[in-house]
């Protein structure tokens, strides 16, 4: 195999920098998509008026204050019944950190973490972007902009070794040189299924090379992190392709990618809630004397993320409702009141209405999609 030249993939790789920002921008504004977006964010502002403030940006840590910041803040208020934030009492600001996340939207995840961290006076974090949503330039210098790295999804075995090995060297030398935090799902894309489980294959990525797997793992800090939303984005989007798939191969459409970050972040979220874990240090280091070997030791890593991420789940009464439906009981109807049963119920129906399918498995799939976080929370 070829030997890496880490120092130029990594230059390929990056986010961009600050004497790179006001070019991206100019970019930028002159996509006609992205004056689609200014006009749906900001409706009482000429679009020029928000281009020409753009053109004052010069930094990338100044695009997410100035920016980012209010347009996050503000799909929140449009499309959400508000944000609340668990466990920030164990980050430390100055502390670098990799957190692993369950993924349940494509942008709003990582976007909706940068503003928390920036609220709580820590810096902006590094965010993975999968090469497989790189489809337009717009998408490119948007992402890059907010400090979004490339991660390479698919290829051969060869090639999957070869960004294995790239990854791994590229979140170690940003965590441990350079002291900058990293955002990654905890698995390959967002759950479809509402079964949030991390991949032990990515803890071994992160391990990569070294020879102490503990060590290396507690030099990245690495910290569960769970996201939840009310109403779960692209839920209807999400259900279809599992529907499909268990019928013939999915095959996405042109721009389903692009469609679906659209959808996630204009449809209505109702509460969202992103809590933070306890680090993993103390834990990792309770596992050297068991002696493991590193499959054995990496699954007991992901099930502790697993656990943590299931515990700090926020239950809705939508999620409690789903469980009942789907088993035909009510044991946590002490969690729901009868107009949030019916309101949900009929959230339900409508939502199937709108795709081909037969409806009982649909509708079965869209009620597993809400309850599997009820299982998880009390798995024992």
């Amino acid at each position: 195999m070829t030997k890496i030249n880490y120092a130029e993939e990594f230059e390929k790789m990056r986010p961009y920098r600050d004497h790179e920002v006001n070019d991206a921008i100019r970019r930028l504004i002159g996509y006609p998509e992205f004056n689609v977006v200014l006009s749906w964010l900001f409706p009482d502002v000429p679009v020029e008026k928000s281009k020409q403030e753009l053109l004052q940006i010069d930094g990338v840590e100044e695009f997410q204050v100035k920016f980012m910041h209010k347009v996050v803040n503000t799909i929140i208020k449009k499309t959400s019944s508000g944000l609340t934030v668990s466990g920030m009492e164990n980050l430390t600001p100055g502390t670098a950190y990799l957190f692993v996340s369950n993924h349940r939207d494509i942008v709003l995840d990582a976007a909706i973490l940068q503003v928390i961290l920036l609220d709580y006076g820590h810096k902006t974090s590094q965010i993975t972007f999968g090469n497989n949503l790189m489809s337009s330039p717009m998408i490119v210098d948007f992402g890059k902009l907010n400090r979004m790295f490339t991660f390479y999804r698919g290829g051969s075995k060869v090639e999957m070794y070869h960004h294995a090995l790239l990854h791994s060297a590229y979140i170690r030398d940003s965590i441990v040189n350079k002291q900058e935090s990293l955002w990654i799902a905890q698995r390959n894309g967002r759950t479809k299924d509402g079964n949030d489980v991390t991949q032990s294959a990515l803890l071994k990525m992160f391990i990569g090379c070294q020879s102490d797997p503990l060590q290396s793992l507690s030099e990245l800090n690495i910290v569960p992190m769970a996201v939840s939303y009310e109403y779960e984005p692209c839920d209807i989007q999400k259900v279809n392709e599992i529907y499909i798939s268990g019928i013939r191969d999915y095959v996405k459409s042109k721009n389903e990618d692009f469609y679906s970050v659209l959808s996630g972040i204009t449809s209505f979220k109702g509460k969202i809630h992103f809590s933070f874990g306890t680090p993993l240090n103390a834990f990792i280091e309770s596992l050297r004397q068991e002696k493991l070997n590193q499959n054995a030791f990496t699954e007991k890593v992901a099930a502790e993320i697993d656990r943590q991420v299931y515990q700090m789940f926020r239950l809705q009464p939508v999620n409690f409702i789903a469980a009942d439906m789907l088993e035909g009981t009510s044991d946590f109807s002490q969690h729901y009141s009868s107009l949030e049963y019916d309101h949900f119920s009929e959230y339900i129906q409508k939502k199937i209405s709108h795709v081909n399918g037969e409806k009982q498995a649909l509708t079965k799939l869209m009620l597993s999609l809400y309850a599997k976080p009820v299982e998880n929370f009390y798995k024992k």
